[in-house]
């Protein structure tokens, strides 16, 4: 299956310098690569690629996978912005209806 992208993606590791993103709270969520965010320096919001992150990940580890507390989940998020935009941030979410943590990249 092809699909057919609007500008040429971005991808983010869904990573800290370990690797991994650790889960941490008291109970089970449900990560899922379309709650994540990421911001360009005058704030416009992107949103991910959840068909482009299927096949960047094979495991599918970014497509609602739940995370119990204490375990960790790696893999990449895909976003799909204009080959010129140069990213400042990005949100990642341990689940659809947290705040989230902002990330700034370099």
């Amino acid at each position: 299956m092809r699909q057919h992208l609007q500008c040429p993606h971005t991808t983010v590791a869904a990573t800290r310098r370990d690797g991994r993103v650790p889960r941490i709270g008291d109970e089970a969520q449900m990560f899922d690569g379309s709650a994540q965010k990421t911001f360009d320096s005058s704030g416009t919001e992107y949103s991910n690629d959840t068909a482009a992150e299927i096949y960047a990940n094979e495991d599918s580890t970014t497509f609602l996978n739940e995370i119990n507390p204490g375990n960790q989940v790696r893999g990449r998020i895909i976003f799909d912005v204009p080959k010129s935009t140069k990213l400042t941030a990005v949100e990642l979410h341990d689940s659809p209806f947290s705040n989230g943590v902002r990330v700034a990249l370099s």
